[in-house]
């Protein structure tokens, strides 16, 4: 099984009465309404002798959704011209009224009913069983309407929507050297060294627009300030953009730091400082694959403007520390929902990471991969990490530990000793290439821990009990 947070898959046997949705994967609310689309053109009945929807064939099952997806593409284009040919609200000063609630109600397809051939939200199998992708079409699929034509500036150029062609950050060699190798083993935009699966904020500018992976977002603006409201994990979270304000002198590190913001025309203008480095700048579901770490000097600013019911969103993200210059992002954009759709709060447990796998099906840490020239070399290559760690646990129970791990390497084989407050426990692992997969013994008890280890750098999980918890270590001098 791989579970990721864009994609949930319910697999049901004929004549179950309903299907469970997981509010993990919901992407937007739709309002009630007495004359939503009937559910048997989206799920067939259950098999009987006398059924005619058990009795279609796959080629007129196909005929189906081509004919719902010509109505849905129709629907989907007349929004974006309606959405465009608005005129732009302001408030009573003059400046564009960002207000409103926002969603990808451009391309999200709504009911499973307005699928797009080759992208089955719902598929029966010869032996009457339903296969439900929750996803599906409504998760853009990837097909070219991920990228969408736009108008900035006069010049007409395509917006990649699931920023797979994003301006990648600008690393400096030995910070590119780390999120490559994340890079490298992620199968498909999952990591178990991505914060977010343990419910770590998806902080600026990953978590600016519609959240870091929810696509709701509701603005709500005065004359003093403009605040954010996320429908996302690790649970519902806000942003508040103070105009004409100042940066406090004193300012405490955060997960979203502290915004001031100006106007420029009919663009907000959003400066952020006071940002930690405990989250990652995009990856995943959100941005360039390679936009991962940075550190606690990262400066963002952010340029918000609406023309009509569009939000356009630009960001110039600087890190002294890791960067070689300034990143400038590649634009983003989303548009208010549709009528009716609100904002609904998503929590998040952090379920996931145990589920990740590699390409080909295993786990990240323990998979077998095929005996070949380049992955030998690869496996050959593995690090030394004897020696002094210091180790940070993120715990979402007792908050940050600290721990001491001094450890002992004959090849790929790992011993040591973990000293925390409560004394020392033994360490046992082995080295997988770059993947330390280890055990902490606790008297009866047996912590798993998965790393990946970058030069002095190690990161990834510890799983006490039944909660999974950031692990991030680096190596004594």
């Amino acid at each position: 099984m791989r579970a990721n947070l864009s994609r949930c898959v319910i697999v049901a046997a004929a004549g179950l009465a309903g299907l469970c949705f997981l509010p993990w994967c919901a992407v937007a609310q739709d309002a009630p309404t007495a004359k939503a689309p009937a559910a048997k053109t989206s799920v067939p009945a259950p098999a009987t002798a006398k059924s005619a929807s058990a009795a279609r064939t796959p080629a007129a099952w196909e005929s189906t959704l081509a004919v719902q997806a010509s109505a849905a593409a129709k629907s989907t284009q007349a929004a974006k011209q309606t959405a465009a040919s608005k005129p732009t609200p302001r408030t009573p000063d003059g400046h564009p009224d960002l207000s409103g609630f926002y969603n990808l109600g451009d391309i999200f397809a709504g009911d499973p009913v307005e699928e797009k051939p080759g992208q089955h939200v719902v598929v029966r199998s010869a032996d009457g069983s339903v296969f439900f992708d929750y996803g599906g079409a409504n998760g853009a699929g990837g097909d070219g309407e991920a990228k969408i034509r736009q108008t900035q500036n006069g010049k007409v150029n395509v917006l990649d929507r699931l920023c797979v062609s994003c301006e990648e950050p600008p690393y400096k060699p030995e910070y590119l050297a780390k999120v490559k190798a994340i890079g490298d083993a992620m199968h498909g935009d999952a990591s178990p060294a991505d914060p977010q699966y343990d419910c770590i904020p998806y902080g600026v500018p990953r978590g600016s627009l519609r959240g870091g992976g929810g696509y709701a977002m509701q603005i709500v603006q005065n004359r003093d300030v403009v605040a954010f409201l996320y429908e996302d994990r690790p649970g519902p979270y806000f942003r508040i953009v103070y105009l004409n304000g100042q940066h406090p002198k004193d300012l405490d590190p955060s997960y979203y730091g502290h915004s001031i913001g100006h106007w420029e025309g009919d663009t907000l203008v959003v400066d952020v400082a006071g940002l930690n480095d405990e989250t990652w700048l995009g990856s995943g579901t959100v941005g360039p694959k390679l936009a991962m770490m940075h550190s606690d000097q990262l400066h963002v600013v952010e340029r918000w403007t609406r023309a009509a019911d569009v939000l356009t969103y630009e960001a110039t993200v600087e890190d002294p520390v890791m960067f070689t210059k300034p990143w400038v992002m590649t634009p983003r954009q989303t548009q208010i929902a549709a009528p009716g759709d609100y904002i609904r709060p998503t929590m998040c447990l952090p379920l996931d990471k145990s589920h990740l796998v590699k390409e080909d099906e295993t786990p990240y840490v323990t998979s077998k991969d095929a005996v070949d020239p380049a992955t030998a070399a690869a496996a050959a290559r593995i690090p030394n990490i004897a020696g002094s760690w210091n180790v940070q646990i993120y715990s979402t129970i007792e908050g940050m530990m600290n721990q001491q791990w001094v450890m002992k390497q004959q090849g790929s084989k790992v011993t040591g000793t973990v000293t925390s407050k409560s004394g020392e426990m033994p360490l046992e692992g082995t080295l997988e290439g770059g993947f330390l997969h280890a055990t902490v013994t606790d008297g009866q008890k047996k912590y798993d821990v998965r790393a990946t280890v970058v030069a002095k750098d190690l990161d990834g999980s510890i799983k006490i009990n039944r909660n999974e918890f950031r692990l991030a270590a680096k190596q004594a001098k």
